[in-house]
């Protein structure tokens, strides 16, 4: 007679613990072994695990699903969607290349949907100040109104979509419910990543070089992406995706104005603030004609071997200002200050390193994916002085860099990405791009204003607390 397999003798409890180990799709495969390991592996507090991982805070029950695992497989393989939450494009809705969009996706409960939509932020009440530091800037309040665009879902994936065999290539997604509405169509689907070793600097990617991200994929394609074929759960990549939009007019035309945007995700520690880097996060800025932009600031260490970088590109982008004692009287330290960069005391934790910020939205000048600014060195070598005025009574103002450019952005070709007549036609003021002097005044780790010297201008910078707007309320 033969032995009975040890791993089947072992007591249910440890058996669980051990499948617990396994991903869906392992589960799925243990399931095709024996009837014992059937049933084990069909247990919902298995599955009960694998969607709470996906969800910000426990579902009690798995309705409208009678189980969870029927809920798991229903919104197999976009979990990770709702799971990393907040999501940015290369390109706006409309197509636009340079402006971008943000959304912030969740998992609706009470409909059991998937759902993505626009991060907006509108510039609240225009009061204006005098600076009694400069008289000669007039300072414009910033109080920015911060929600989502409920209206517009990008992202609207409900129950019953489609089956999973048929989720490698694509899922419709519902967007503006039943019947044919105004033909506006869309279907998202999973991204190829880019194996490790393989990229290469002439390889249109997405996110940008500069913005952290597990892997990267292509966000240009002459074919829309059509021939990337995945044939292999493995081969997706969780931390991007795909929307593809169109116009159907029903039999005589069947597509028009198509359109692909790609979403890579944030990696939370590049947007978590801890207590050494507190001013990490996603936030959103007062871009003037321009609007509200939202961006990622980074709390980088001196020690981290990307220092360098953005230093290099200043220096090349505008040699002609340099960060020297002398060289910008704008820049010469002021007398009470002239004892802080002496070495003698350390700074205090955060107060190392230096801040990039990096668009994640755009607009026609500098577009997203770019850095907006970045202050070097957040202590005494980067201190100016200790603000005295009661707006910004005891914060510290540190020396930075603001990047500016001419309409088009002209600096790498972007006037060939742009893919519409009338934008190419608009482009007649194109000029490098190039970092100016700037001030730092790092008002809280929740705000913070930049000093424009050239432009005579303050713009202000409010925290963006994510986790705000992944909570879905009860009915």
């Amino acid at each position: 007679m033969p032995s009975i397999p040890s791993l089947l003798n072992l007591p249910n409890e440890v058996l669980f613990s051990i499948l617990s180990f396994l991903s869906p799709v392992q589960l799925v495969e243990v399931q095709k072994t024996c009837r014992t390991l059937r049933t084990q592996a069909e247990d919902d507090l298995l599955w009960t695990l694998h969607v709470q991982r996906n969800v910000p805070s426990p579902l009690k029950s798995p309705s409208p699903c009678n189980s969870f695992k029927e809920l798991y497989i229903a919104h197999h393989p976009y979990w990770f969607i709702p799971k990393h939450k907040i999501w940015f494009a290369d390109k706006a809705d409309e197509g636009s290349p340079m402006t971008g969009q943000i959304i912030v996706a969740r998992y609706d409960h009470r409909r059991g949907c998937i759902e993505g939509y626009r991060l907006i932020a509108q510039h609240g009440p225009h009061d204006f100040h005098s600076w009694e530091w400069n008289p000669e800037v007039i300072i414009h309040e910033f109080n920015p109104q911060v929600q989502l665009w409920l209206d517009d879902p990008i992202i609207k994936l409900g129950l019953g979509v489609c089956g999973p065999g048929s989720r490698l290539g694509m899922t419709i997604m519902d967007l503006h419910g039943p019947g044919p509405a105004h033909g506006i169509r869309s279907k998202i689907f999973p991204a190829l990543a880019i194996k490790k070793g393989r990229e290469h600097h002439s390889m249109s990617l997405w996110p940008p070089a500069i913005i952290p991200a597990v892997d990267r994929v292509r966000n240009n394609s002459e074919s829309k992406f059509e021939n990337h074929q995945i044939r292999k759960w493995s081969e997706i990549s969780e931390h991007a995706f795909r929307v593809r939009k169109w116009i159907d007019f029903g039999a005589f035309i069947t597509q028009y104005g198509e359109g692909v945007m790609t979403f890579s995700t944030l990696l939370p520690e590049s947007y978590t603030p801890t207590k050494e880097k507190p001013y990490q996060g996603v936030w959103v800025g007062d871009y003037s004609a321009h609007g509200c932009e939202f961006l990622l600031v980074m709390h980088r260490d001196r020690s981290d071997g990307t220092d360098s970088i953005p230093g290099e590109r200043l220096q090349t982008l505008n040699p002609r200002v340099l960060f020297d004692d002398g060289s910008s009287p704008e820049f010469a330290e002021p007398r009470s200050m002239q004892g802080a960069s002496n070495g003698v005391e350390e700074d205090p934790p955060e107060c190392r390193g230096r801040l990039e910020a990096i668009k994640l939205t755009g607009d026609v000048n500098v577009p997203r994916g770019e850095f907006t600014w970045i202050t070097e060195d957040l202590g005494h070598r980067g201190l100016l002085r200790v603000a005295d005025e009661q707006m910004f009574k005891g914060a510290r103002v540190v020396r930075s860099w603001g990047h500016i450019a001419g309409r088009g952005f002209h600096n790498g070709g972007w006037e060939e990405l742009y893919s519409f007549p009338s934008a190419r036609s608009a482009l007649t003021d194109i000029a490098p791009d190039s970092y100016i002097p700037s001030q730092m005044i790092l008002m809280s780790t929740d705000r913070l204003a930049q000093y424009w010297q050239e432009f005579g201008h303050i713009s202000f910078y409010s925290r963006v607390n994510i986790d705000d707007f992944t909570r879905v309320e009860d009915d």
